[in-house]
């Protein structure tokens, strides 16, 4: 069965009538050819978008906050204001003022009155015994009597409605404190109606967000699970030792000087077994930038020299293979994995 990966050889004459070729074996030609296959399989197929919800939706309990918010706190709160805004005016100060005020007013002017009533008669009786009735003296009398009589009216009718505006003025800060109270009660209580209900919304949606987060993973794991399984193939076949299988023929010694395979280049750059048991001539050459040890070595039954590093050294890019070797993956490391010579 021939290989699409055959590697390229140039053949160097020596003097031996001997002639070594290298070649693939043929299982891992099968390997390699199958993986292939399959990598291109997976890369014709169509994309699939997520049909799935990924975003939770307010939940039930969180729109009845909201509308608690928006149809109750806010249109109390705006009553609120308007009761703190109120003032003692004119016109309310109708409202206060004790129904009975005019007739306490009228009662305590009547007072006056017959009291100014009894003066005049008291005058009249005077002027008459003393044979000067009419006269100027009791016309003078008469004047100071009556701006005496005018003089109280006005300060009682004053004082009684002085005081009528006060006690209503008082009784208006009191009504507005109550309804200001119960106001602001109302307000407290819906608010915190509100943050509960809407807190226990937001839980039940933040159960429900994760569980359409992990439907979510679980697609885009479905839809990777065949490029991850190419990958691991290629991982374990980039560093398996096979540069000295071959068969000899007669005829001149030749040499392999040629590089890797088209295969062999792709997966390369990727994954290496570098575990310290598979290798012999470990030689130590320098370190990396970051200060990892470099080594060549080569791999048991293989002539072939290679660069890399000790997968014990760098635990952070080994990876443990099925068969019980580490791998490295030199994506993570600033170390080349490549033959020298």
């Amino acid at each position: 069965m021939g290989s699409i990966f055959k590697p390229s050889t140039t053949v160097v004459q020596a003097p031996q009538q001997q002639t070594t070729t290298y070649q693939i074996p043929e299982y891992f030609k099968e390997i390699q050819e199958r993986t292939l296959r399959r990598a291109e399989t997976e890369s014709q197929k169509p994309f699939q978008a997520y049909q799935g919800q990924r975003v939770a939706q307010l939940t039930p309990s969180e729109q009845q906050a909201g509308n608690i918010f928006g149809q109750q706190i806010l249109p109390q709160a705006g009553q609120l204001a308007a009761i703190g805004a109120q003032t003692f005016t004119p016109a309310m100060a109708q409202q206060y003022m004790n129904p009975y005020e005019n007739q306490v007013v009228q009662s305590a002017l009547g007072d006056v009155e017959r009291n100014y009533q009894q003066q005049q008669r008291a005058l009249s009786s005077q002027a008459i015994g003393a044979g000067a009735f009419g006269g100027g003296r009791e016309g003078v009398q008469r004047g100071i009597l009556g701006g005496e009589y005018l003089r109280q009216v006005g300060d009682v009718s004053g004082r009684l409605r002085q005081t009528g505006f006060e006690s209503g003025a008082a009784r208006f800060a009191a009504d507005r404190a109550t309804q200001l109270g119960a106001a602001q009660s109302q307000l407290g209580a819906l608010s915190g109606a509100a943050q509960g209900i809407g807190q226990f919304g937001a839980a039940a949606r933040g159960i429900e967000q994760a569980g359409l987060a992990e439907a979510y993973r679980d697609f885009v794991e479905q839809q990777q699970y065949g490029t991850e399984q190419v990958r691991q193939v290629i991982g374990a076949l980039s560093g398996a030792p096979i540069r000295s299988y071959g068969e000899e023929r007669s005829g001149f010694t030749s040499q392999v000087l040629g590089g890797p395979s088209p295969f062999g280049q792709i997966i390369g750059a990727a994954q290496a077994f570098s575990d310290i048991r598979l290798k012999n001539n470990i030689n130590l050459i320098g370190k990396s930038p970051s200060g990892i040890n470099i080594y060549t070595f080569t791999y048991k039954g293989d002539d072939k020299v290679y660069q890399g590093v000790m997968a014990h050294q760098v635990p952070h890019a080994a990876i443990l293979d099925n068969s019980g070797y580490l791998k490295v993956d030199y994506s993570k490391i600033d170390v080349e994995f490549k033959g020298v010579h």
